[in-house]
């Protein structure tokens, strides 16, 4: 293992390596394993650890106060409805079973869009899109052109699209106002739109045909905590696919559970409170988005331990994404086939990181968080690096 370390350029970058026998405890490799790195979406084991703790089997998705003449709701951060592969329709279900006055209640100051340290350019990247008291869609536009004919997903955007020199879509970076390039065909492009209390409001109105009020009201103990959809079609594509407006949308699912209100910053504080796990970590947001996130390889392998120790093994490993089948790893296959890994990625420019379960052809699991950053080379080059280190546990 050392050799295979020094063989690469791992030593020549900023790294941190832990890599520990499950059964025995016994620490077979480390390097650096008490200094704090980015984790980018390793972070997401976190947000995973806890919200398994919190959450029940179904999703809080929603939460209601009826009077006798108006319905007042309020989002829970439940990423699923109109999900383009959630299709959660819950809410509505709700609000079009009545004929009182719909007013959603959220108000915008317990919700911040885009999370602290996060790059302020990627506003109209797919994965930067908004965070809000209800997704809907996944807080993104879908567009499509196909001969000629543009196709807007939600609809409710058609009229706020134009044509434009630009060969890539844009998003005017402090309006909902959307500019596609004049060409015959294009394959769907996902673009994150700006989310207000009152965008939602219209959004929702536009889906049921008839009038939401957005009047911000705080709930109180009479209100009705919803719940519907099953947490383990949040976890699946979070760790898989690495869908990071899934994990930020969590950790209000998260308050929700717990009577807590966001922002982020707030909701992270009180489960720091209750888990004494979290405080080593600089932990700014759900996703690992943020380069203000700092983790060491020592703590992402004790969340591993006790995600080992709290999930059943087969609903652990079908929630990560395995090696050379699945998820963000399906191209990383190990050296022998009888060995094999369960494990989350993370990466951003100048970073790869990779946590989680190495399982060799004896048997032997290990816990393992190889973390590399500022590394100025390219992604194949540091993953390559990675995987001649763990195929030495083959």
């Amino acid at each position: 293992m050392n050799k295979a370390f020094k063989k690469g350029q791992l030593d020549e970058q900023a790294s941190g390596i832990l890599i520990q026998e499950v059964s025995s405890g016994k620490v077979v490799f480390q390097h650096q394993a008490d200094h704090y790195f980015m984790p980018a979406s390793n972070a997401k084991l976190v947000t995973f650890l806890e919200a398994n703790r919190i959450l029940p089997d179904s999703i809080p998705t929603y939460r209601y106060l009826e009077t006798s003449d108006s319905l007042y709701f309020w989002g829970t951060g439940d990423p699923s409805l109109l999900h383009p592969r959630l299709q959660g329709d819950a809410l509505l279900k709700k609000l079009r079973s009545t004929n009182k006055v719909l007013v959603l209640a959220d108000s915008d100051e317990q919700v911040r869009p885009l999370g602290s340290g996060w790059a302020w350019d990627d506003y109209a990247d797919d994965y930067s899109a908004e965070i809000s008291s209800i997704p809907m869609y996944n807080n993104q536009v879908r567009f499509a052109i196909k001969s000629g004919v543009v196709e807007v997903s939600p609809a409710f955007f058609t009229p706020l699209v134009r044509t434009g020199s630009s060969p890539f879509v844009q998003r005017d970076r402090n309006a909902n106002s959307f500019t596609l390039p004049a060409v015959q065909t294009m394959p769907t492009v996902a673009v994150p739109f700006i989310t207000s209390a009152k965008q939602t409001a219209d959004l929702l109105s536009f889906e049921l045909g008839k009038p939401i009020i957005n009047l911000p009201k705080a709930y109180d103990a009479r209100a009705v905590l919803a719940y519907a959809g099953k947490t383990d079609s949040l976890y699946l594509p979070m760790l898989h696919f690495s869908d990071n407006q899934i994990a930020e949308q969590l950790m209000y699912v998260m308050a929700a559970q717990k009577n807590w209100v966001g922002p982020t910053n707030k909701i992270i504080e009180n489960l720091k409170k209750e888990d004494s796990l979290l405080l080593p970590l600089k932990w700014v947001d759900g996703s690992g988005l943020s380069r203000y996130n700092l983790m060491r390889p020592r703590d992402l392998v004790s969340v591993l331990l006790k995600l080992k120790a709290e999930v059943s093994e087969a609903r652990l490993f079908k929630l990560l994404p395995e090696s050379g089948r699945t998820g963000t790893i399906r191209k990383m296959g190990t050296s022998t086939l009888e060995s094999r890994f369960y494990a989350k990625s993370g990466s951003f420019g100048n970073t790869y990181n990779l946590a989680g379960y190495y399982l060799n052809a004896q048997g032997s699991m290990y816990a393992f968080a190889i973390m590399c950053n500022l590394g100025n080379r390219s992604l194949t080059s540091m993953k390559q690096d990675v995987m001649d280190l763990l195929n030495t546990l083959r």
